[in-house]
């Protein structure tokens, strides 16, 4: 499912509609914390409880599930790549930071 479809599910949801499902992210999340491990995925809390609710509520729930399962796994390891460093001709791989040093990615404009 592409981002353009999933925000269009979200933005077609009533004020009810928005409400209970943000009412069951935060449950959902509330579940993870207290999880002795948080390694669960969003299909495996949000699948059962689908389809006790309305059609466009099923469809968010299914839209969450595919972005969840979009990236990689907990605790998988990341795809590798290489990036050139801000004001510098020379690149970085991400490959080269394994067992060194916690690494955060942050992208976005500085223009």
């Amino acid at each position: 499912m592409e981002k353009q479809q999933r925000d269009s599910i979200m933005s077609s949801l009533s004020t009810e509609q928005r409400n209970n499902f943000r009412q069951l992210i935060a449950r959902t999340q509330k579940e993870r914390k207290a999880s002795s491990s948080g390694l669960f995925t969003a299909r495996e809390v949000l699948e059962p409880q689908k389809e006790k609710l309305a059609p466009q509520l099923q469809a968010a729930i299914d839209a969450v599930i595919a972005r969840d399962e979009m990236g990689p796994a907990v605790g998988q390891q990341p795809p590798d790549f290489n990036l050139k460093l801000m004001g510098s001709a020379e690149r970085v791989r991400l490959s080269s930071f394994r067992g060194k040093r916690p690494v955060a990615l942050v992208f976005g404009s500085y223009t």
